[in-house]
């Protein structure tokens, strides 16, 4: 049976007002809680809860339900309760592999528009994620790394695709990821390494190559702590 949410996760600015606190606004703090694992699978969602924590009534808490119900985050149960949306390993795998695909080709559009000084710049980052140990800082380095190299591409459309990809599968990869295997930082500031040879030498489609791989390659390690973690709750 699932259990209510544990709403105090959720951050609220308490500078606002509940005037000044809009659906959209729940909408963002309620996702950020969600993709970072603090709402787990199965969660129960209070309305009235949320209303109070937000300090609003209840009419822009629903509009923020409807807002991550689009989105997949949350779903709709019987008697009107609404609980966060588990990932099933197969659309997990579909996330991973959509990532893959617009990560892939967001490098090939930057590579003709790189400047010696970004690399430098991701260079000195994956440095950084060598020596990081806490796997949450880790992970925002690690996607800093990324979009360093892909802004130059101009593609506003293709980054704001990759933003919610990117949110749903590092869900999982942090929650999946103690004593997982996912954490692999020397492997993969190796392969980090490779790509950005690749885009200094100006090979886009090689480069293109190289980052699908090393997106399906974390696809792999975490579906496969997905099944462990899964068979090991049954």
């Amino acid at each position: 049976m699932s259990e209510e949410a544990d709403i105090s996760v959720i951050d609220v600015d308490t500078k606002l007002s509940g005037r000044r606190i809009s659906a959209d606004y729940i909408a963002d703090a309620m996702r950020q809680a969600i993709n970072s694992g603090n709402l787990p699978d199965g969660a129960v969602l209070n309305q009235v809860a949320l209303a109070t924590h937000f300090g609003v009534s209840r009419v822009p808490v629903r509009e923020a339900l409807r807002q991550l119900q689009a989105e997949g985050l949350v779903e709709s149960r019987a008697h009107r309760l609404t609980t966060v949306r588990g990932t099933d390993l197969e659309r997990l795998v579909e996330v991973f592999s959509l990532r893959a695909l617009v990560e892939g080709w967001l490098i090939e559009q930057a590579v003709a528009r790189m400047s010696a000084p970004i690399v430098e710049a991701a260079r000195q980052l994956n440095e950084r994620l060598r020596d990081e140990a806490d796997h949450t800082k880790w992970l925002e380095l690690n996607k800093e790394f990324h979009m360093l190299l892909y802004r130059p591409s101009g593609a506003v459309v293709a980054m704001e695709m990759l933003d919610p990809l990117r949110s749903r599968s590092e869900r999982y990869t942090r929650l999946w990821s103690r004593g997982s295997g996912i954490h692999r930082p020397q492997e993969t500031c190796a392969e980090h390494e490779h790509i950005l040879d690749l885009v200094e030498s100006g090979d886009a489609a090689a480069a293109r190559a190289a980052v699908e791989a090393h997106v399906l390659h974390t696809r792999d390690r975490v579906v496969e702590a997905g099944r462990r973690a899964r068979g090991a709750a049954r």
